[in-house]
Formats: structure tokens, sequence, C-alpha cells
């Protein structure tokens, strides 16, 4: 049996949404509507390449039609496949001619089944309508790409005053707690590198 930890870590690995990967919809009162293709890529870094581990299988199309045998509608039934499981879904929209609904049908039925995995589930929780939370992961995620610039910068220096210097610097960035202990590490690690490569000179 699957300890409760285990049963939640592909949802917790994926439920957080990039701030940048949205827009906001003002139609049908409001809603945050997810890039699709930033969705496919996290898929993609989880599951691997499309086709291959994951994807939508058996797709089955289908027409509501009126009393002229006009389309009304369509429908998409599909086998979701991923490492560990699979399950049906089905996704229908209002047909319009030219409106390339094969395609749309296709993406909302996969943007439903990754959802069900725990994909974006911060968005469908409701939680992008607190603007706090949503500045909170802006500031999480500049953290990180300065962290990653920092750790590359420090790990690439060769002299002690330009060490020195880029630890002011990012010392002034008003960083978490956390990751200026993390680049303080780093820093002491190169800080006693060059020391070792100027005795050895």
């Amino acid at each position: 049996m699957n300890k409760p930890q285990d049963n939640m870590k592909l949802w917790e690995q994926v439920c957080t949404t990039d701030p940048d990967t949205t827009r906001r919809v003002t139609q049908r009162g409001g809603f945050t509507a997810i890039d699709a293709q930033a969705q496919l890529k996290r898929a993609t870094e989880v599951f691997g390449p499309y086709g291959t581990e994951w994807g939508l299988y058996q797709l089955v199309y289908h027409t509501l039609r009126d009393g002229d045998g006009g389309i009304m509608e369509m429908n998409l039934t599909a086998l979701f496949k991923y490492p560990g499981g699979e399950f049906p879904m089905s996704s229908s929209m209002r047909y319009r001619p030219g409106d390339d609904c094969h395609k749309k049908l296709l993406t909302d039925l996969r943007s439903k089944c990754l959802s069900t995995l725990g994909f974006n589930s911060d968005v469908f929780e409701g939680k992008f309508d607190d603007n706090k939370y949503v500045e909170n992961l802006k500031g999480q995620k500049q953290d990180e790409e300065t962290y990653v610039r920092a750790k590359t910068a420090i790990r690439g220096c060769e002299d002690m005053e330009r060490l020195d210097v880029l630890k002011e610097h990012y010392l002034k960035r008003g960083l978490s707690d956390d990751t200026v202990e993390a680049l303080d590490k780093i820093y002491e690690a190169q800080k006693e590198l060059i020391a070792k490569e100027e005795v050895n000179a």
C-alpha cells in the first residue's frame, strides 16, 4: 500500500504554476488561463516526450447536430495514459466553422487530464485570485533566477577581490535567508579554492 506522502508526490511536484505562463481572461466572470504550451513543456519535463510514456490514445470525436443536420457541438473522448496509470476523459465545445475545433478539443482534453494529476492545481484551486499568493510566487522565481546567476558567477570567479564584490552584490538583493545561506556556502567553497590556487601559484 502506498504511503500518503507517496500518493501526493506527483501532485506536489507539479501543482505550482509559474505566473509568467498565465494570463487573466475577463470573459465568463473572469478567470486565469494557463498557457497550453507551457503546460505541455512541464509535463514533458516530468514524464518525457509526449507520445512515449504518456499521452492521449483511442481518440473518438462526436458531433451533436440540430434538426437541420448542422453541427452544434463537438465532443472528444480519449484514454489518457501516463507512467503509473491511465483513465478516460472527455471534453466538448460549441462548434464554429473554421475555428480549429479538433485541435482546441485535443488541447483542452489534455489540460483536463493533466489537471486531474495535479498540474497547475493552484490555478484551479483559485489561489491566483489572491494577489499576495501571485506576488509571492514571483518573488520565489526571482530568487531562483538570481541564485542561478550568482552561483555561476561565484564558481567562475578567479580572484578574491572580485569574489567579495559578488558577495556584496547578492547580499543587497533582498533574497530569502535560505537563498543567502546557500550562496554563502558556495562563496566559502570558492574562497577556499582561490586561496589554495594562490598558495600553489
